[in-house]
């Protein structure tokens, strides 16, 4: 079975896209408690900090996210074709 690279690597980038928006919007809405969690696992108290999410900020690191993951699958899915027994496809 030979996958699509393009689309696997589309498919990657935008499953990343989705899981960061939703990180992102679920630490914007528990700043407190995403704070104290960063200093437990941290073991320090981080609650002298503020943490400041700027809409750019979040942007940026959506796309440098949804490309990464996007060259990964596309990655992927060239090298599973190229190793593939039956596929006669070459690396993208």
């Amino acid at each position: 079975m030979k996958i699509n690279p393009v689309l696997f690597g589309l498919a990657s980038a935008l499953a990343a896209a989705v899981l960061w928006s939703v990180y992102s919007v679920c630490v914007f809405s528990l700043m407190v408690v995403a704070i104290n969690l960063s200093g437990d696992m941290a073991y320090t108290n981080f609650g002298s900090f503020e943490w400041t999410q700027f809409f750019n900020r979040f942007l940026v690191n959506l796309a440098a996210l949804s490309f990464c993951a996007g060259l990964t699958g596309w990655l992927a899915a060239g090298f599973y074709n190229c190793l593939n027994e039956n596929s006669d496809a070459k690396l993208p």
